[in-house]
């Protein structure tokens, strides 16, 4: 499973749809709270994380995840608007695993998860 941080409905349904079509289980969540909670409950193989949306801020999030034990071996993927690269460089520094401009993340998003996704190497 894959859990992704987004707070674009538009860009929820592309992530959506996107794991529908490699048949990768994803979860989206648009609010911090429910993804720590997410966390708790469940290791997921990868999380993705979107920059530049008030809702929170991206960088502190990656900073929490690999400052933590249980979580920092989790590979983040960070995304956003390449007109935003301070937001990017920001997820960047916290220690994400790999920093992409949306319109890349989104040209290589089925590959992403299904490189993610350990379901696919059983």
């Amino acid at each position: 499973m894959i859990v992704a941080l987004a707070g674009e409905s538009l860009f929820k349904k592309t992530l959506e749809e996107a794991a529908a079509s490699v048949s990768v289980d994803l979860l989206v969540l648009e609010e911090e709270e429910p993804f720590w909670a997410a966390l708790q409950e469940t290791t997921p193989d990868a999380v993705l994380v979107e920059t530049g949306f008030s809702a929170l801020d991206a960088g502190e999030i990656v900073q929490k995840m690999k400052t933590n034990p249980s979580t920092r071996r989790i590979p983040v993927v960070a995304f956003g608007d390449s007109l935003r690269a301070d937001l990017l460089q920001d997820a960047k520094e916290a220690g994400a695993d790999l920093v992409l401009a949306r319109a890349a993340f989104r040209d290589q998003l089925s590959q992403l998860l299904r490189h993610y996704d350990k379901s696919h190497s059983r």
